[in-house]
């Protein structure tokens, strides 16, 4: 026990090594770097002026996505990111150490999927190599390494939603569902899968308590929500305070959305499906010609898709009801969000790939090292997607943000 438990820890630390020397060959390619100041992170400035006594901005700042409401800017997106910074505006202002900030976010991530994969006793080697499958060779590798405001809300809302799962695998419901709702302050529609966590949660005390009826077995556990409910109604309460509405973060006042077009409508479902599935363009010589506003078929930047599908299928031909039951639900709720994502005006702006897809990718983690924790000898089956996606990813990165 004491070498499994050595084993593990060592494959561990190889893979964060792994994951700090992936982002080190992306800074020398594209000249980023963690310690640069990043001039694109709202969240910074939003967090200054609370610690100045302020919830707007004080000016417009022309190259951000700003909202402005009865005559002021504020941020608009939603508020979690800026809790994170606020404490570093203490020392120092508005320039925060947000690369270094994003960095304890990526370990953070591969830490958590890599404890899941240990959770359902996958082993060391197979548990290393599912953390990288879904973390640096899928579309991540774009908004991994760079905390412009776009970026950086969805790295912490990936790595806490892989926090969030740790701990409901191993009954912690109040600190799963608190990282949860702190995910949520990120990406609101990472809401929708709340339900993956009810059930794990569920599936845990049923097995704790079999004889216990399953009203008793919710009631007996909704103190879990005391802590969610606070971080929520602290951004209603910030919402309300800055445009009147609990649930407008700020979105719909940014001059597009005020002037030109609604942020969300049915009618750009069908466009943006087609963006979801979109096949790429090749120029006369044969090279793929890369859009830098997206554009690019999600499956083809997250292969880990692939994998999730087919382990869905396999644990219902198998009849491995649990596997089976838990994917369908995880694939309905992925379905939806992407549904919901596609009625967006923008899906995701400038960016390699397909960036708002990769918000699903923790909850597909968990569902497919559930199947590998009984098969094995099949993990080494994703080899190939793996290589495709890394490498696809991090060629398109590179392009993209030299602009070439």
């Amino acid at each position: 026990m004491e070498r499994s438990k050595s084993e593990y820890l060592e494959y561990g630390l190889l893979t964060i090594a792994a994951l700090v020397c992936f982002l080190a060959v992306l800074h020398i390619f594209t000249g980023q770097y963690f310690w640069k100041h990043n001039v694109y992170n709202t969240y910074a400035l939003q967090a200054d002026s609370w610690r100045q006594g302020r919830l707007d901005l004080g000016e417009n700042y022309s190259w951000l996505e700003i909202a402005e409401y009865n005559g002021k800017y504020y941020c608009s997106f939603p508020p979690f990111p800026s809790y994170v910074l606020f404490p570093f505006t203490f020392f120092f202002g508005s320039n925060t150490p947000d690369g270094l900030v994003l960095l304890f976010f990526n370990v953070m991530a591969v830490v958590f999927l890599y404890k899941i994969a240990g959770r359902f006793r996958l082993s060391p080697g197979a548990s290393a190599f599912c953390t990288l499958f879904f973390s640096v060779c899928t579309n991540m590798t774009f908004v991994f390494f760079v905390p412009s405001v776009w970026f950086f809300a969805q790295t912490i809302s990936y790595s806490l939603a892989a926090a969030a799962i740790y701990f409901a695998l191993i009954g912690k419901g109040g600190v799963s569902l608190l990282l949860w709702s702190c995910g949520v302050g990120c990406r609101p529609m990472q809401a929708l899968f709340l339900p993956v966590l009810l059930w794990i949660l569920f599936q845990e005390e049923r097995a704790k308590r079999p004889e216990v009826p399953w009203t008793r077995l919710i009631g007996d556990k909704i103190y879990w929500g005391i802590l969610p409910l606070i971080v929520a109604l602290s951004y209603m309460a910030l919402n309300y305070a800055r445009f009147g509405n609990i649930v407008e973060f700020g979105h719909n006042y940014l001059p597009e959305f005020v002037y030109e077009h609604k942020q969300f409508s049915v009618d750009y479902l069908a466009n943006n499906f087609r963006m979801l599935m979109n096949f790429p363009s090749f120029s006369e010589e044969g090279k793929m010609i890369i859009d830098h506003f997206g554009n690019l078929n999600f499956l083809w930047v997250n292969p880990p898709v692939f994998v999730f599908v087919a382990v869905t299928i396999a644990a219902a031909l198998r009849g491995e009801k649990k596997t089976a039951a838990f994917g369908v639900m995880t694939f309905v709720l992925s379905a939806g969000y992407l549904t919901v994502t596609a009625m967006h005006a923008t899906m995701g702006g400038w960016h390699f790939g397909n960036r708002y897809t990769n918000d699903i990718l923790p909850w597909l983690f968990v569902v497919s090292v559930m199947f590998f924790s009984k098969h094995g000898r099949w993990v080494k089956w994703q080899l190939p997607f793996a290589i495709w996606g890394i490498l696809f990813n991090v060629v398109g990165t590179v392009i993209v943000y030299n602009g070439l």
